[in-house]
């Protein structure tokens, strides 16, 4: 390609002459971006179209998964009171922290 470019501009081509006989010899697939027209449009929307579209399905998705989730989660309760220990267990614990190694 390179060398073809050389050959049109030694034949006096200007620059935009040079590309539209590229174009003509091998379509718009040999420019950089294709041309803002036409069906060409699509390669500039479509893209941008999609993103948004996922970005919406995922947004609705995680809204109703947080909100089945917060309906499914059980009520919290309060805890119960420790149990009440007889003046006997609580003779026993005290003896037995006693004997611990300080």
């Amino acid at each position: 390609m390179h060398r073809r470019v050389l050959e049109l501009a030694d034949a006096g081509k200007s620059g935009p002459e040079i590309v539209d006989q590229f174009v003509r010899e091998h379509g718009v697939a040999v420019l950089m971006a294709p041309p803002k027209r036409g069906f060409n449009l699509a390669a500039y929307f479509v893209p941008s179209a999609a993103l948004l579209t996922a970005g919406a399905v995922l947004v609705i998705a995680l809204r109703r998964w947080t909100r089945a989730a917060s309906a499914a989660a059980p009520v919290a309760v309060a805890p119960l009171p420790p149990p009440a220990a007889s003046p006997e267990e609580l003779e026993h614990l005290r003896q037995e922290v006693e004997r611990l190694p300080q």
